[in-house]
């Protein structure tokens, strides 16, 4: 099998906040970022995180930054 088919997940999610974006001195990792952002508004339900974050996982790099860029930058 060919690894052009094989599926693999946005890089940016991998990089610290303030390695991503220029607008932040945040030290944490992006995917961390948006766990905690959607722990904070779904009362600290993990099943409901898991499933807000996986459609992330399938992301180009791009939609992941502008979705963290709507809803992340203060």
């Amino acid at each position: 099998m060919a690894d052009a088919a094989i599926a693999k997940e946005p890089e940016v999610l991998n990089l610290k906040m303030s390695e991503a974006f220029d607008w932040s001195d945040d030290k944490t990792v992006v995917r961390d970022a948006i766990w905690d952002y959607f722990m904070e508004n779904n009362n600290h339900d993990t099943v409901k995180t898991e499933e807000a974050e996986k459609p992330f996982l399938d992301m180009k790099d791009a939609d992941v930054r502008d979705w963290v860029e709507k809803n992340l930058k203060k």
